[in-house]
């Protein structure tokens, strides 16, 4: 499917812009990965060290693929993964008490804002601006209609005749040996 200049540059614009909601946390935690272990881990978070890892490898892999266009849904999905872990683990604004929890409420709603373009995204796709529609060849141009072979129409399909079929005639003698 063609869309319009238009939208492939919004969708563009949304990769770039989902894009740059995840990497400046992510270039942060992969500076100080340990750190963000020891915090996943005293948050309650069983073998933080490994969901760390994890979650820095999607979070700074993860932009680049949506940067590119590179298997949306698969993309998508494991940044939906990701931020679910951190935002359910780090911002339970629920566990707070005043100007604590209006900070937290508002970064959790925050992270549901990237949660839902990161579903439309899924939905959507790239676009035709993307290295899954040059892979694909969405959005190249067609060839010529002067060079495309010319397709002859079919002709409606009739059942063939059968022959009738052939009775046996009975001679009088035959009749007359049979009695």
């Amino acid at each position: 499917m063609d869309r319009g200049a238009g939208v492939n540059g919004v969708l563009l614009l949304n990769r770039l812009l989902l894009a740059g909601c995840f990497l400046p946390a992510a270039i942060g935690r992969a500076m100080n990965i340990s750190g963000f272990a020891a915090t996943l881990t005293m948050k309650g978070m069983p073998y933080g060290d490994v969901v760390a890892t994890v979650v820095v490898m999607a979070e700074v892999f993860g932009p680049l693929a949506l940067v590119l266009g590179l298997a949306p849904r698969l993309s998508a999905s494991i940044l939906i993964a990701a931020l679910v872990v951190t935002t359910g683990t780090l911002h339970r604004f629920w566990d707070y008490g005043g100007l604590t929890r209006q900070a937290e409420q508002a970064v959790f709603l925050s992270h549901l804002g990237v949660l839902a373009g990161l579903l439309f995204y899924t939905l959507t796709g790239p676009g035709a601006w993307s290295w899954q529609a040059w892979w694909k060849g969405i959005g190249s141009p067609s060839k010529p209609a002067a060079k495309a072979k010319k397709r002859q129409p079919s002709r409606p399909r009739t059942p063939k005749p059968r022959p009738a079929p052939v009775r046996q005639t009975v001679d009088d003698d035959e009749l007359a040996d049979a009695a």
